[in-house]
C-alpha cells in the first residue's frame, strides 16, 4: 500500500507540473497547428487531469481505510490492556487471600466434610445453592513451584503459555488448596484470549469443586459479568446479587453492586 501511495503521489505531482506547461505550449503553437491537432492535444490534457483526480480519490480512500485500521487496532489494544490491568490489580490481594484460606482450613470451626455430589450440580443452580465448604490439603513444594511458574507467565503477559501451564497444573494437582486458584486464573487467561465459554467453565469449577475457597466470590462475580457480556442478563443479575448477599463486605460485592447498576 505504501508503494501504491508513492506511485500515485509521483504521477499526480508530475501531471500537475506538466499540465500547465503543455497547455501553454499548445496555446503558443496554436497558430501553427491544425484545428484537429490542437483539439487532440486539449483532449489529452483533459484526460490527464481526470486521471489525476481519479488517483487523488484513490489516495484519499486508501488513507481513510488506513485510519480505520489504526483505530480498530487501537481499540483492541485498549481492551486487552484493560483486561491485563484487571489481572495485575487482582494479584495484589492474591497472597493475602491464600493466607486467609489456609487459616480457614486449619480452623476446626470451618472444617466440614464434603458430602455433596459436586460433579452433577448444574451451572444454573450455582448462585442459589451454595455448597458446603470442603477441606483440602496444603500444596506440596513441587505443586507450589508449578503454580508460581504458571502465575509468573501471567505477569509476563505470556497468556498462551499461561493457559497451558495452568491447565497442566489443575490436571496434575486436582485437589490441593491452590487448585481453586489455578482454575480461577485459568478462567482469567481464557477471558483475555476471548474464550468466554471456556472461561465460564473454569469459574464454575471453582464454585462446584471448591466451595468455601477464597476465590469463590471472585468467580461468582466473573460468572455474572461474563454472562452479561454474552447476552444472558437474567443469569448475570442472579450471580451478581448472590455475590452481594453472600459476601456483603467483600471487594467483589462492591464491584457486583456497581456492575448491577449498569445492567438494563
Amino acid at each position: 500500500m505504501i508503494d501504491t501511495n508513492i506511485k500515485i503521489r509521483s504521477l499526480a505531482l508530475a501531471l500537475c507540473f506538466t499540465a500547465p506547461i503543455a497547455l501553454a505550449e499548445t496555446q503558443q503553437a496554436g497558430a501553427g497547428l491544425s484545428p484537429g491537432a490542437a483539439a487532440e492535444l486539449l483532449f489529452q490534457l483533459e484526460t490527464l487531469q481526470q486521471e489525476v483526480q481519479s488517483l487523488r480519490g484513490q489516495l484519499e480512500e486508501q488513507g481513510h481505510e488506513l485510519r480505520l485500521m489504526k483505530e480498530s487496532q487501537r481499540d483492541r489494544y485498549i481492551d486487552l490492556d484493560k483486561r491485563i490491568s484487571l489481572l495485575m490489580s487482582a494479584s495484589v490481594s492474591e497472597t493475602k487471600r491464600n493466607v486467609t484460606f489456609s487459616q480457614a482450613e486449619s480452623s476446626p470451626q470451618t472444617v466440614v466434610p464434603a458430602t455433596v455430589d459436586k460433579t452433577t450440580r448444574p451451572v444454573s443452580a450455582l448462585a442459589t445453592s451454595p455448597l458446603a465448604p470442603v477441606t483440602l490439603p496444603p500444596p506440596s513444594e513441587k505443586s507450589q513451584q508449578s503454580y508460581d511458574d504458571a502465575y509468573n507467565l501471567i505477569r509476563q503477559r505470556k497468556f498462551d503459555e499461561a493457559e497451558i501451564a495452568f491447565t497442566q497444573f489443575v490436571t496434575t494437582y486436582p485437589s490441593n488448596s491452590l487448585t481453586g486458584n489455578g482454575y480461577y486464573w485459568l478462567g482469567e487467561v481464557k477471558l483475555v484470549q476471548g474464550k468466554s465459554n471456556e472461561a465460564l467453565g473454569a469459574f464454575s469449577t471453582v464454585i462446584q469443586k471448591f466451595p468455601g475457597h477464597s476465590k469463590e466470590q471472585d468467580s461468582l462475580y466473573k460468572l455474572g459479568t461474563v454472562s452479561d457480556q454474552m447476552g444472558d442478563s437474567a443469569k448475570a443479575k442472579t450471580y451478581l446479587q448472590d455475590v452481594i448477599r453472600r459476601f456483603p463486605d467483600s471487594k467483589a460485592a462492591k464491584l457486583a453492586s456497581g456492575y448491577l447498576s449498569k445492567i438494563k
